[in-house]
């Protein structure tokens, strides 16, 4: 079913809210290593799943997926199942509705195709020509002030990765060069505008969760330090689901308010809070 799905999918763009309905619905099946694999191909061209019955190996794989998708469906992708591997943050949201303004499609004009055409094989033709893009200082230190800025939550996570990716995209459709400040400015203003957009669209206020979340953590350890599966256990962490935990246990660590004992595998209070 991975492979059929997976062929089916592959750079195929999803038209129709049902194909990406279907997609979420496979997804959510029992022991499908689908989501999974969905989460590997974001990062990586090759994934790999070996079980008694089954030996799934993909190898140089490039997948593209481009779904609409209804508000209902999109929701259901914030259970558990979805928000613990982290599946939420590797989605880049554009939000829209249809509407009515063409009753017959007009041909495509050739002289518009050539147009077309010949501006891709310009842009590849510069693509094989500079294989690899350089930075300017001034667009390197624009990067890093916003990144060094970017809030820490659900909905910022990620954002980072993807504005490399879409510095590349931008430079390369532009005919650049190198990646200087004006494409960075592009980039952090796409960047900032998807984080407000996963905010809107946010169906369970995840950060409100994590916010809950740490508080609990805070008043759970503060009676006495506790092992990782039992600090889980006294919070709940099942119902709001792993990966808004750990969300909201690293954001303790990283603000030095809670300390991970490797010798006993224990979380405690951190003695001076930061």
């Amino acid at each position: 079913m991975l492979k059929s799905l997976i062929h089916n999918i592959l750079g195929v763009p999803m038209k129709k809210p049902e194909a990406a309905k279907s997609f979420v619905s496979k997804c959510k099946i029992e022991a499908s290593v689908l989501l999974p694999c969905i989460n590997t191909l974001f990062e990586s061209n090759r994934y790999e799943s070996q079980t008694k019955k089954t030996d799934i190996r993909l190898e140089n794989a490039h997948l593209s997926i481009l779904a609409a998708s209804t508000i209902q469906t999109y929701e259901r992708t914030w259970d558990s199942s979805f928000t613990d591997i982290g599946f939420n943050n590797r989605l880049f949201l554009v939000p829209g509705s249809g509407q009515k303004k063409y009753s017959f499609t007009e041909k495509i004009a050739e002289s518009e195709k050539m147009r077309i055409r010949d501006w891709l094989v310009s842009v590849l033709s510069q693509f094989n020509e500079h294989p690899e893009l350089s930075i300017t200082p001034e667009a390197a230190a624009l990067y890093d002030s916003w990144y060094m800025d970017l809030e820490r939550s659900i909905h910022a996570k990620r954002l980072d990765t993807y504005a490399i990716r879409f510095m590349s995209v931008l430079a390369v459709n532009e005919q650049k060069k190198e990646i200087d400040a004006n494409i960075v400015h592009k980039v952090i203003q796409l960047m900032n505008w998807q984080l407000k957009v996963r905010r809107l669209h946010d169906p369970i206020d995840a950060d409100n969760v994590i916010a809950k979340l740490e508080e609990k953590i805070r008043r759970t350890l503060e009676l006495g330090p506790k092992k990782d599966w039992q600090l889980k256990q006294a919070v709940h962490a099942n119902r709001a689901g792993l990966g808004l935990y750990d969300m909201a246990r690293r954001n303790l660590e990283r603000a030095k308010e809670i300390t991970f004992n490797h010798r006993l595998k224990q979380w405690t209070i951190a003695e001076e809070k930061v």
